[in-house]
């Protein structure tokens, strides 16, 4: 594909493809395709904006530059949010060899760019990677404590765990090679951590790794969405990769199989409490704890697991009427097969047949939650009647 600069011109080949995730950045992409123009002058690029259905109107604001600068592309994601996961489309997408990943929000100094750029065109290094970490000043970008006590405990914890020595591992600016991507892809992380970490730990062999400093900016528009969730995903991220050639597991079944534990928890703790302190029916007490433990596994597992795909609202309420029936039938898949085990080998000990159904009951619930509550394909009885009151 050839681009012109500003539709006009001879045509050049894009050396360059600038991947841009946005979600709510409305008053920053025009002035940060300004900035890519100036900070590029002689070298072939593209933007590529990834939007996660930014309801502050993001995605038209950068068709309208699209109309007018060729060089600018939209990828208009729905029910689909992550920066890892855009960064992996957009990067998909992209038409050079050599990519770039950087945030929207003008936070990240365009300027060095050309640097970046000429590390991984020279051959030097197939990732060239900007350190806020480097530069002689320290980062201003990081406004709160918490910030900072969140980065520094990540970029401790990946240099640990993954045997790197990075000053700044979890940057999500950098330049790459597209082939690191395309030779990583199989062994991606589903969840959205940061993506420059499984680029490096999901390649076989590692790519080769340079960083450069700079400035980390005050951010003028928007709001920040590091939080300590970003924790969580951490956690999760290093369990999956070092069980990965064990037991292939996806991040959100261990999320969901750890919430589901915790559940069992409550349901054991409801149970006790209302049968031995209020007296109440084996029955009765039992109803109480699975209610509980029920309405737990839904709302962690909705606020957590699929934090990405949430449902808000009445879809919130219509997924958990619709999570009881499933996870009901794996109770009864429980029952079943944990009965069958133990009438089939007598001289097994009880907790193997009662384990072998807990584990039916999870992979049940995560495979069929996740199809049926949080799939990509909203309710459409509900949607409808939305359709039909905002008509009226």
């Amino acid at each position: 594909m050839t681009t012109k600069a500003h539709g006009s011109g001879a045509p050049d080949l894009i050396a360059l493809s600038v991947v841009v995730p946005t979600f709510n950045e409305v008053r920053n992409v025009a002035e940060l395709v300004n900035k890519l123009d100036s900070a590029l002058d002689g070298i072939a690029w593209e933007v590529i904006f990834v939007d996660d259905a930014s309801p502050d109107g993001t995605a038209d604001a950068i068709r309208k530059l699209a109309r007018a600068d060729r060089r600018v592309r939209l990828i208009s994601r729905h029910n689909r949010r992550g920066l890892s996961s855009a960064v992996v489309e957009g990067g998909l997408a992209a038409t050079s060899d050599v990519v770039a990943v950087m945030d929207g929000d003008l936070q990240h100094d365009e300027t060095i760019l050309p640097k970046l750029y000429e590390k991984v065109a020279s051959g030097e290094a197939a990732i060239a990677s900007a350190s806020r970490f480097l530069a002689e000043e320290k980062p201003t970008g990081l406004s709160s404590e918490t910030r900072v006590k969140i980065s520094n405990t990540g970029i401790r914890l990946a240099n640990r765990l993954f045997n790197l020595d990075m000053s700044d591992p979890l940057t999500g600016f950098f330049v790459f090679r597209r082939e690191v991507l395309l030779r990583a892809l199989p062994n991606l992380s589903e969840i959205g951590f940061k993506i420059l970490l499984d680029l490096i730990a999901a390649s076989r062999p590692r790519p080769k790794v340079v960083e450069l400093p700079f400035k980390f900016r005050e951010r003028l528009h928007g709001q920040s969405k590091l939080d300590t969730g970003v924790l969580y995903e951490f956690f999760l991220f290093f369990i999956e990769k070092k069980i990965s050639r064990i037991l292939p597991l996806p991040a959100r079944f261990i999320s969901f199989a750890m919430i589901n534990c915790v559940g069992i928890f409550f349901h054991m703790i409801i149970f006790i409490a209302v049968e031995r302190l209020f007296g109440a029916s084996f029955a009765a007490s039992q109803l109480m704890a699975t209610m509980v433990a029920l309405t737990f596994n839904y709302s962690a597992n909705n606020a957590i697991t699929y934090n990405d795909r949430r449902l808000r609202g009445v879809d919130f309420y219509f997924g958990f009427v619709i999570f009881a029936v499933l996870c009901s039938v794996g109770i009864f898949a429980n029952i079943g097969v944990a009965t069958m085990l133990h009438d089939q080998y007598n001289d097994v000990i009880d907790l193997a047949p009662a384990m072998a159904g807990a584990l039916i009951t999870v992979v049940w619930n995560y495979v069929a939650t996740q199809a049926f509550v949080w799939g990509r394909v909203r309710y459409p009885v509900l949607t409808s009647r939305k359709s039909e009151r905002a008509k009226s």
